[in-house]
Protein backbone atom coordinates (compact mmCIF):
# COMPACT_ATOMS: atom_id res chain seq x y z
CA UNK A 1 0.00 0.00 0.00
CA UNK A 2 1.38 3.25 -0.98
CA UNK A 3 2.02 5.57 1.97
CA UNK A 4 -0.36 8.38 2.10
CA UNK A 5 2.05 11.09 2.81
CA UNK A 6 3.75 9.94 -0.49
CA UNK A 7 0.49 10.37 -2.33
CA UNK A 8 0.22 13.58 -1.49
CA UNK A 9 3.69 14.99 -1.56
CA UNK A 10 3.63 14.04 -5.90
CA UNK A 11 0.11 14.91 -6.52
CA UNK A 12 1.00 18.84 -7.08
CA UNK A 13 2.23 20.09 -9.79
CA UNK A 14 4.96 21.99 -7.87
CA UNK A 15 6.63 19.60 -6.12
CA UNK A 16 6.90 16.76 -9.10
CA UNK A 17 8.60 19.32 -11.20
CA UNK A 18 11.22 20.39 -8.60
CA UNK A 19 11.55 16.58 -8.08
CA UNK A 20 12.47 16.19 -11.75
CA UNK A 21 14.75 19.20 -11.53
CA UNK A 22 16.29 17.75 -8.16
CA UNK A 23 16.67 14.48 -9.98
CA UNK A 24 18.80 16.18 -12.68
CA UNK A 25 20.99 17.96 -10.28
CA UNK A 26 21.07 19.60 -6.43
CA UNK A 27 19.46 23.23 -6.40
CA UNK A 28 18.37 25.48 -3.65
CA UNK A 29 15.75 26.86 -2.68
CA UNK A 30 15.79 29.88 -4.48
CA UNK A 31 16.76 27.58 -7.72
CA UNK A 32 13.49 25.65 -7.49
CA UNK A 33 11.55 28.84 -6.82
CA UNK A 34 12.97 30.38 -10.00
CA UNK A 35 12.72 27.48 -11.99
CA UNK A 36 9.07 26.15 -10.76
CA UNK A 37 7.79 29.55 -11.41
CA UNK A 38 6.50 29.87 -7.51
CA UNK A 39 7.70 32.73 -5.07
CA UNK A 40 10.24 31.52 -2.14
CA UNK A 41 8.02 30.91 0.44
CA UNK A 42 5.61 28.12 -1.89
CA UNK A 43 9.04 26.26 -3.41
CA UNK A 44 10.12 26.21 0.77
CA UNK A 45 6.89 24.75 1.64
CA UNK A 46 6.67 22.51 -1.05
CA UNK A 47 10.41 20.72 -0.53
CA UNK A 48 9.45 20.88 3.15
CA UNK A 49 6.69 17.98 2.47
CA UNK A 50 9.10 16.54 -0.29
CA UNK A 51 11.39 16.20 2.55
CA UNK A 52 8.76 14.98 5.19
CA UNK A 53 8.24 12.40 2.82
CA UNK A 54 11.48 11.21 2.54
CA UNK A 55 11.91 12.17 -1.50
CA UNK A 56 14.41 14.90 -1.02
CA UNK A 57 17.01 14.98 1.51
CA UNK A 58 19.87 18.10 2.06
CA UNK A 59 23.24 17.67 0.21
CA UNK A 60 26.04 17.65 2.93
CA UNK A 61 28.23 20.45 3.13
CA UNK A 62 25.71 22.67 0.95
CA UNK A 63 26.92 25.35 2.37
CA UNK A 64 24.90 28.46 3.44
CA UNK A 65 21.74 27.88 1.59
CA UNK A 66 21.33 23.69 1.59
CA UNK A 67 21.18 22.23 -1.91
CA UNK A 68 18.28 19.88 -2.09
CA UNK A 69 18.92 16.48 -3.83
CA UNK A 70 16.44 13.65 -4.34
CA UNK A 71 16.36 10.05 -3.01
CA UNK A 72 15.32 7.74 -5.95
CA UNK A 73 15.17 8.61 -9.39
CA UNK A 74 12.40 7.99 -11.90
CA UNK A 75 10.63 11.32 -11.98
CA UNK A 76 11.32 12.55 -15.26
CA UNK A 77 9.71 9.00 -16.24
CA UNK A 78 6.56 9.73 -14.16
CA UNK A 79 6.07 13.00 -14.85
CA UNK A 80 6.42 12.32 -18.89
CA UNK A 81 3.72 9.23 -17.79
CA UNK A 82 1.34 11.19 -16.27
CA UNK A 83 1.62 14.02 -19.07
CA UNK A 84 0.56 11.27 -22.11
CA UNK A 85 -2.12 9.90 -19.92
CA UNK A 86 -3.80 13.24 -19.04
CA UNK A 87 -6.96 14.10 -20.58
CA UNK A 88 -7.46 16.58 -22.84
CA UNK A 89 -8.00 19.69 -21.85
CA UNK A 90 -11.19 21.61 -24.33
CA UNK A 91 -8.82 23.75 -25.75
CA UNK A 92 -6.89 20.64 -27.34
CA UNK A 93 -10.23 20.29 -29.97
CA UNK A 94 -10.64 16.87 -28.70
Amino acid sequence: MLDPDFLAAIGHSARLRALVLLEQEPATTRDVAARCELDADEAAEHLRLLANAYLIEPVPDGGAQPLWRTRVTGWAGLSDLLAATAAPSPTDGA
